[in-house]
């Protein structure tokens, strides 16, 4: 999963370009140039001033200001170089620095501004180590941070952004949040470096809080301030994601989520902003955490349901045009290459064509940045769909199968997935309500109803030539994931049909 800071402090350069400032004396003058260069945007001639800066530094430090602010700016200039793992040795001694003088500080406010560069210092680490996967050693200089900055909120938030994204470790991603949430809504102290814009913060902190609340696994949900009684810990998120609506009422993944815990029937698709944002979020890493962490095969099991529909692989015919709907990093795509004589990849988020363009250059003849219902309609006739694992963000699929008929060339064929609810669920769904049509999960993914499918299709002129069930193709947490293939035609009057 791609590595996500989600709040970032005052840069480095910015910061200690003040406290250097105020000093005279060669270091401190070698530290001002390497300020000014860092902020012109020249790393390389401000590590230059820093390393001279450093050599000349005594080994009792004659201040210990100036030394942290050497070694942390060294560390940002390196960073903002590529070289991380010398960031990460920069940062490491000014920590170190801190840690061996700090006890001889005598004057409080010199001893207040030295732990606050420290902890500065640390966040920037825990910082680096995020974008190293170093996940672990990430969360402990978050920690370290907040320890030496009790008011350090930033180092809290993206504590928690690692314990829940890359360790899956809900329980512990929520008390961190409800911290770092707690210092910036505390009166009596100021927040280290406060946002610009706090109501922003405040509802991106309580939508985590929504998402660690519905994914902490086997845990029970009690209030606050009477710990004996247990709530529903659906309804604790849903008010977590309504109080971040509340703050940010254009929070639309709070707005998707929010749905998604209550069931609300009457969300017909996922909106284009959260869905772009969720593959924005996750481009880079999204083929690795979907295939290799998630156990996804379903891309396969598509093609290989399409060529039973076919009678065999060496009875499927070529196409002329082939769309790939959400096409995602081309992992559907690459299955049906070899029937496509023009194959166009489409999907909401730019970054993830990039994605797949970087991985497989040569898989599309054209790629297009949009909405699927807008681009069948560009691009017809088309003669086949193609949608692995994309169609999951539509609830009511009218609209979409509209499009896909009047995309369609006559005889044309469309070829996809949908999820099914948990088994279990679906008994209950079946029994309460026999009509159901589709589900919105808490997955924030939509499961459809098979009959709805089928339906839906022949009142589009799709008629349903296959259908097979694909449980288990991915995993949710410990758990299988439901699905089924469904292969259409579209009716016509003078094309062969199948």
């Amino acid at each position: 999963m791609k590595r996500i800071i989600f709040f970032v402090a005052l840069s480095a350069s910015t910061f200690w370009r003040v406290a250097s400032a105020a000093v005279e004396g060669s270091i401190e003058d070698l530290l001002e140039m390497g300020d000014n260069n860092l902020i012109s945007d020249d790393p390389l001639t401000a590590i230059k001033y820093y390393e001279q800066g450093i050599k000349a530094m005594n080994k009792e430090v004659d201040s210990l200001i100036t030394g942290l602010s050497l070694y942390t700016n060294s560390g940002t200039a390196y960073s903002s170089s590529g070289d991380e793992r010398k960031a990460v040795e920069m940062y490491r001694q000014a920590i170190l620095l801190y840690s061996n003088n700090i006890d001889e500080i005598v004057e409080k406010s010199v001893k207040k501004e030295a732990s606050e560069l420290a902890a500065q210092a640390s966040f920037f680490l825990a910082m680096t180590f995020q974008e190293l996967d170093m996940n672990q050693k990430a969360v402990d200089a978050y920690a370290f941070a907040n320890t030496l900055d009790p008011n350090h909120w930033a180092s809290l938030a993206n504590m928690g952004s690692v314990l829940q994204d890359n360790m899956k470790q809900s329980a512990e991603a929520l008390a961190v949040y409800n911290k770092a949430y707690d210092i910036l809504t505390q009166k009596g102290a100021e927040p280290t470096d406060p946002p610009e814009h706090p109501e922003y913060v405040l509802s991106q902190l309580q939508y985590r809080i929504g998402l660690a609340i519905s994914y902490a696994d086997k845990q029970k949900c009690v209030m606050h301030d009477d710990p004996t009684k247990e709530v529903p810990c659906s309804e604790m998120a849903a008010s977590a994601f309504n109080y971040a609506i509340e703050l940010d009422p254009n929070n639309e993944n709070a707005k998707h989520m929010l749905a998604s815990v209550t069931a609300d029937a009457t969300m017909r698709r996922a909106s284009n902003t959260y869905v772009t944002q969720l593959f924005e979020d996750y481009a880079e890493n999204f083929e690795h955490s979907l295939v290799q962490e998630l156990g996804y095969d379903g891309y396969q099991r598509l093609r290989r349901g399409f060529n039973r529909a076919f009678g065999g692989e060496e009875k499927v015919p070529k196409f002329k045009l082939v769309v790939d709907a959400g096409c995602g990093t081309g992992l559907v795509g690459e299955q049906f290459r070899n029937v496509s004589d023009h194959l166009v990849g489409a999907d909401l988020s730019s970054s993830i064509i990039n994605e797949a363009l970087k991985a497989r250059p040569n898989l599309y003849d054209e790629t297009i940045v949009g909405d699927v219902t807008d681009v069948f309609k560009k691009l017809k006739p088309i003669d086949l769909i193609i949608a692995g694992d994309s169609y999951i963000y539509f609830g009511d699929l009218n609209p979409l199968f509209e499009s896909m008929n009047e995309g369609l060339a006559d005889g044309g064929f469309a070829s996809f997935t949908l999820e099914n609810p948990a088994k279990e669920y679906e008994e209950n769904l079946s029994t309460s309500k026999p009509d159901w049509r589709w589900q919105l999960q808490p997955s924030g993914r939509f499961a459809h109803s098979k009959d709805y499918v089928i339906s839906v299709g022949t009142d589009n002129s799709l008629r349903t030539i296959h259908y097979e069930a694909m449980d288990g193709f991915r995993k949710e947490g410990k758990n299988d994931v439901r699905g089924h293939i469904f292969i259409m035609q579209k009716h016509s009057s003078t094309a062969k049909e199948l």
